[in-house]
């Protein structure tokens, strides 16, 4: 099994939906191929991560009242109905358990639609930081974030001056090497370069998208994510009003949680009146 198959596959195998035989070729690949075990990491702790974010978040839970009204409703329904052949009162608690977990469920579903959309998208922010800032192998040539914020929305001016040339963190200062507006396989991103730890670090700003929802759960400012490390860069994100805001870089996880927590609040506020 090679890479590509792997990395097809990676989702359903971390969902405990694939063949003995395929999950044994899978594990056997991990064995030799360290970016592999990077990758699947980082989905195993993005997955973890929406999870438990989901299982707590209030917004998402189904209100008390229609849980027991729901319940109510079928249970009268269980004991008014005539018992018919091959269904029995039983079958109608089964309904009524399937109708309670499908509500229940119902939440989760969206949250793992947003672990997925979210994980492309940190892909496609990690392909710009590397052939973009580190190795500028893009079909399209970069434009600045004035003409971007002309063209495509008023989000990329924000970018122009926030963060700040220089930013203060508890790791280290971080300075500002450019600005500007770049395409990577078809997505349009603001992309800032800084010069941090000893390395190039990428500040990505593009547009959520139809898979994700305009506010998450219990939004109420920025919820500084870390994605796990994705093709050997470590990757942190939040969610700003309708854009994804991404770091990415060859730095310690904690190092670039750092960087993102120091200038995430004035960008959030930013990007929210855009």
């Amino acid at each position: 099994m090679e890479c590509r198959d792997v990395r097809e596959l990676a989702d359903s195998f971390l969902g405990e939906e694939l063949l003995t035989e395929t999950n044994h070729e899978i594990l056997r690949h991990l064995e030799t191929c360290p970016v592999c075990r990077a990758d699947l990491d980082a989905r195993r702790a993005l997955r973890d991560g929406m999870r438990e974010a989901f299982r707590r978040s209030e917004d998402l839970a189904p209100r008390p009242e229609f849980i027991a009204g729901l319940r109510s409703t079928l249970q009268d329904a269980a004991y008014r109905a005539p018992a018919r052949r091959g269904l029995k009162v039983q079958g109608w608690w089964a309904l009524a358990a399937t109708a309670l977990l499908a509500v229940t469920l119902g939440g989760a579903y969206l949250g793992w639609e947003w672990v997925a959309a979210t994980g492309a998208l940190a892909r496609a922010a990690v392909g710009d930081h590397l052939n973009c800032a580190l190795h500028f192998r893009l079909a399209e040539k970069p434009i600045t974030l004035d003409d971007a914020a002309a063209r495509y929305g008023a989000a990329y001016q924000v970018l122009s001056n926030t963060p700040p040339d220089d930013v203060v963190t508890a790791a280290g200062p971080a300075h500002v090497l450019e600005r500007h507006a770049c395409v990577y396989e078809g997505r349009r991103f603001a992309h800032i370069v800084f010069e941090y730890r000893g390395q190039k670090v990428s500040l990505m700003v593009t547009a959520a998208g139809r898979g994700l929802p305009l506010r998450l759960p219990g939004e109420a400012g920025p919820h500084v994510k870390p994605g796990g490390r994705i093709d050997e860069m470590s990757v942190v994100s939040f969610r700003a009003s309708g854009q994804m805001v991404f770091f990415a870089g060859d730095v310690a996880q904690a190092d670039l949680v750092t960087l993102a927590d120091a200038v995430a609040e004035p960008l959030y506020r930013g990007l929210a009146g855009v």
